[in-house]
């Protein structure tokens, strides 16, 4: 017997739309609460990767240092969800560890770690929840050391994003990042990295 591919779909919608109608109406009703995601004291773990594109900014002679790194975040609620309108939400601190490799440029890998401090803008009853960042870290990078300095630096970064929550607990990440490497002025050498880019993960709140 010959299934026509419509006839096919027809059915398969027929047998998914009581589940999809269930999975809806249990998601609206957890709408309703996502404040209790922003609490203070829950946590918030996140896996992803990241592009970053250089130079960027102030070139001031800098050659182009391109790397991809993963990223593994851990993420504590400081304080709950307060005020109202455009303003409503909370912050948050995430601790950062990232690491990964030179792809094009003079060097083979950049890795280190971060403290962010985040502002989660969290809109009632959106599943989607914008936030603002800036963070302060330490980290090597293998480099010209010629142009960039010694081994051992300092990142500053800025960064913009929003999660979108799939279901209660279950987020992904979508954010554009700036990140300064460099040692400070505490060599010779500092002409520094200026990198940007996108960064992508999956996130679980607890």
């Amino acid at each position: 017997m010959c299934v026509k591919p419509r006839t096919l779909f027809l059915l398969l919608a027929g047998l998914a739309m009581p589940a999809l109608a269930e999975e809806t109406v249990r998601l609206g009703r957890w709408a309703d609460g996502v404040d209790v995601l922003f609490t203070k004291g829950n946590w918030e773990g996140m896996a992803g990767g990241a592009v970053m594109f250089s130079p960027v900014g102030a070139v001031g002679g800098r050659p182009a240092v391109n790397y991809v790194v993963a990223v593994g975040q851990a993420g504590y609620m400081l304080t709950g969800v307060r005020g109202s309108g455009l303003w409503r939400g909370n912050f948050e601190a995430v601790g950062e560890v990232f690491g990964g490799s030179v792809y094009q440029g003079r060097g083979s890998y950049v890795t280190g770690l971060t403290l962010w401090g985040r502002y989660n803008f969290v809109p009632q009853d959106w599943r989607v929840t914008p936030y603002g960042q800036l963070g302060l870290g330490i980290g090597m990078a293998d480099k010209d050391k010629n142009v960039f300095g010694p081994l051992f630096g300092f990142n500053i970064d800025a960064a913009v994003g929003a999660r979108y929550l799939l279901r209660p607990r279950l987020a992904l990440h979508a954010e554009y990042r700036f990140q300064h490497i460099s040692n400070a002025n505490t060599a010779p050498r500092n002409l520094g990295i200026n990198a940007h880019g996108p960064m992508a993960g999956v996130a679980w709140m607890f």
